[in-house]
């Protein structure tokens, strides 16, 4: 399936694309994100504008569908980069398409000079977490609370 991948980082002009991929994330995956399809469905558009211009967000497609996505932007340390947002149609998981969206980031990342990457992680996402491992992404020992009961687990790796 990976030759009819492209993948493009979007802009402004594409809030309405990016608004309707990160309401299906929310609401196919609810459990992998602080945030709920409820609390972002009212989001006015220039904030999607705004939030396409504050940090690298990819856009996956398979032969012209749009199959998944992932974002970044800078961390709490200068040094490293923050993965957020990642997802996946489940209609293409293990199709290769994770793999090409984190290779994307890392791309992004190195090319902004940062030096390190991190995300996080929810308890009990092992497709995510193994997508990650197979990218260079150990767990650093972190965790905390990404809801209430629901424990998310940090991972870095080098660039």
């Amino acid at each position: 399936m990976s030759s009819g991948i492209s993948v493009r980082r979007l802009s402004p002009e594409d809030w309405q694309l990016y608004r309707r991929v990160r309401l299906a994330a929310l609401e196919e995956a609810p459990y992998a994100y602080g945030s709920s399809y409820a609390r972002e469905v009212d989001i006015p558009e220039r904030r999607w504008r705004q939030g396409l211009k504050d940090r690298a967000r990819f856009i996956a497609e398979v032969d012209g569908e749009v199959a998944g996505t992932v974002s970044g932007g800078a961390g709490e340390s200068s040094r490293a980069a923050g993965m957020t947002a990642m997802w996946v149609d489940p209609r293409f998981r293990r199709g290769g398409v994770g793999d090409l969206l984190v290779k994307t980031l890392l791309e992004w990342a190195r090319s902004a000079g940062f030096g390190e990457m991190f995300l996080w992680v929810t308890d009990g996402n092992t497709g995510a977490e193994r997508l990650y491992e197979r990218n260079g992404f150990v767990r650093t020992g972190v965790a905390q609370d990404v809801r209430p009961g629901h424990l998310e687990y940090e991972m870095a790796r080098e660039l």
